[in-house]
């Protein structure tokens, strides 16, 4: 197979160009790139490997000069689940080479990494995209066998390249009786569907190019592919033995324990952005129940967030409910830890074609013959004005091994239909890691806005604290988060000098959570809104035992708070005791 649409040679950072996709060696050289080059902003780790004992490469981004990631509010992001989807993991490289080179001059950027951190994910999947990237097939998930290992032996047909160009299209065998399909007569590129009072012909069959095992002559059933995992249904949430893909039990895959255990691992994280392709839309929860169903509060906020990606993309927010979608990572997410995430399905050709798509209808009525011929019609146009032709090869003559004279075209089913041609790529990464910047935007963060110490009698004190969260959303999230415990209450902590004593408040004290400015938001039928609560005030009374020490200005009289905000990250301040 010929190699993938990479970075044109000759240029001096060809990792960065964003008009090709990278192989599992040139993005790690990339992460190691910038690892190395931005040392104080960013460190990279394996977090496991691969089914195939590749490391599965995690970015932690964040200024360590202002606290350590694991003190601060973060977004979780990856990409490349699934083998083919390979735009995901461009938009993660992207999306750190942004983060990291504008540190210091985007002034979005700067206030991100100083205040939040991201952990990033760029191909959870190394083995299957390595292999959609140098071979002609196309893969899901996982090259591990699955169901049946013995899926490669079965009769039938298995998709292989018989013309040699390096991609598996499709092939189309002429029969007049039993024909399914028939040339357009608008474009003899487009294949549509026989009507029902069609005679004569030509008439075709078309299959996905390929070989058949076992031949025996017409008719030929059509194999099962060999890798028949889906990772995104193998999560732990909502899963079942029946689920199409989803593994003999949940995180079965190593690549799904990988993200879950590091997930758990680290519960600052608050926001979750998984890239897939294609659609063009913001897939959302809820997975398993319809959106009447969610906690009211939750679902306005994950609406409003996904407003904000409609506004920066121009992808609109979609239900995934009613489709086979359980044991995802943003289902699990939400129902186990109360985070809320969004499947991005980059890459909308139709769209790009001027077409659109109700992505809100749910009735029973199929396009109409006539649709389809209008939409595959639009599709070429858009072929021929903006890719010069070069998505679609008109269909020519192959001689196969085992069928005769049959035509073989089609689109480029990876890097047209499934991936955007090396060209548009960069504009695809660009606005959709700009939905992630608002995201992580939006996460709760806790400050201490006031520390003071005032004498209330002879070697007595009055410490005030103000504490605030000044995020978008509440520090715990979610209402769900609450409910499935995944959301630690926030908690103060005064360290007193030696020599000081409590007399009233305790070394540590419980806040419970603080509303983001999100929850001020709501109108009551009468049009009036209420603050939210998103402060706390909090008093201690303390007493230094007459022998202690106290030099103006030293320890000997410095007060420390730190407040653990959970998932709104940590603030620490001090104040002196005493004049």
């Amino acid at each position: 197979m010929p190699p993938a649409p990479s970075a044109p040679e000759g240029r001096e950072d060809k990792l960065f160009t964003f008009d090709g996709y990278l192989r599992y060696d040139d993005l790690t050289s990339a992460l190691r790139r910038l690892a190395g080059e931005y040392p104080e902003l960013c460190e990279l780790s394996s977090i496991g490997r691969s089914h195939e004992g590749r490391d599965v490469w995690m970015m932690t981004v964040t200024n360590t000069k202002t606290g350590p990631a694991a003190d601060k509010p973060a977004m979780y992001v990856d990409g490349n689940m699934h083998a083919g989807e390979v735009t995901g993991s461009m938009v993660c490289l992207y999306g750190l080479h942004h983060l990291l080179s504008r540190y210091g001059s985007d002034e979005q950027v700067t206030w991100l990494l100083d205040t939040r951190a991201f952990y990033v994910a760029p191909r959870v999947n190394p083995d299957g995209a390595e292999k959609y990237l140098t071979t002609p097939y196309m893969l899901r998930s996982s090259v591990r066998p699955y169901p049946d290992e013995a899926a490669a032996d079965c009769p039938g047909l298995h998709a292989e390249d018989i013309d040699g160009d390096g991609f598996i299209r499709l092939m189309r065998v002429r029969d007049d009786a039993r024909g399914e399909w028939k040339v357009s007569s608008r474009d003899p590129r487009l294949m549509i569907a026989r009507g029902i009072d069609d005679r004569g012909g030509p008439f075709y069959h078309v299959y996905q190019e390929g070989l058949i095992r076992e031949f025996e002559g017409e008719p030929f059933r059509i194999a099962p592919t060999p890798w028949g995992l889906d990772m995104n249904r193998n999560f732990p949430s909502n899963w079942s033995p029946g689920l199409r893909g989803g593994g003999p039990y949940p995180a079965s895959e190593p690549e799904v324990k990988n993200i879950v255990e590091f997930i758990l691992a680290h519960p600052n994280v608050g926001a979750l952005q998984a890239f897939h392709t294609s659609g063009g839309i913001l897939f959302r929860g809820p997975y398993v129940y319809p959106d009447e169903q969610m906690d009211r509060e939750d679902y306005h906020t994950l609406i409003d967030i996904a407003s904000r990606g409609t506004e920066l993309t121009g992808y609109p927010d979609v239900s995934s409910y009613s489709g086979p979608y359980a044991a995802t990572i943003v289902d699990w997410a939400y129902e186990h830890r109360g985070i809320l995430g969004f499947t991005t399905e980059l890459w909308d050709m139709w769209g790009r074609a001027g077409i659109k798509r109700d992505w809100g209808a749910r009735g029973p009525r199929p396009p109409s013959r006539d649709d389809l011929e209008e939409t595959g019609l639009k599709l070429l146009r858009w072929n021929d004005l903006e890719l010069a032709g070069e998505g679609f090869m008109p269909w020519r003559r192959v001689e196969h091994p085992q069928l005769g004279e049959v035509e073989v075209g089609g689109w480029d089913p990876k890097f047209a239909r499934q991936n955007p041609p090396p060209k548009m790529l960069r504009q695809e990464c660009h606005k959709n890691f700009l939905f992630c910047l608002a995201h992580c935007a939006a996460l709760p963060k806790v400050e201490v806005r006031k520390l003071t110490a005032s004498a209330a009698g002879a070697g007595i004190y009055r410490i005030d604290a103000l504490i605030e969260n000044t995020g978008y959303l509440p520090t715990n999230i979610t209402n769900k988060g609450i409910a499935v415990k995944a959301s630690p209450p926030v908690k103060a902590r005064l360290q007193l000098p030696k020599g000081h004593e409590f007399l009233h408040g305790g070394a540590e004290q419980e806040i419970g959570h603080l509303e983001g400015y999100r929850q001020g938001q709501d109108f009551s039928p009468w049009g009036a809104a209420r603050p939210a609560r998103s402060a706390a005030r909090l008093s201690w009374v303390v007493k230094r035992q007459v022998d202690a020490e106290a030099k103006p200005g030293g320890a000997g009289r410095r007060a420390t708070l730190l407040v653990l905000g959970g998932r709104g990250g940590q603030a620490t301040a001090g104040v002196d005791i005493g004049e």
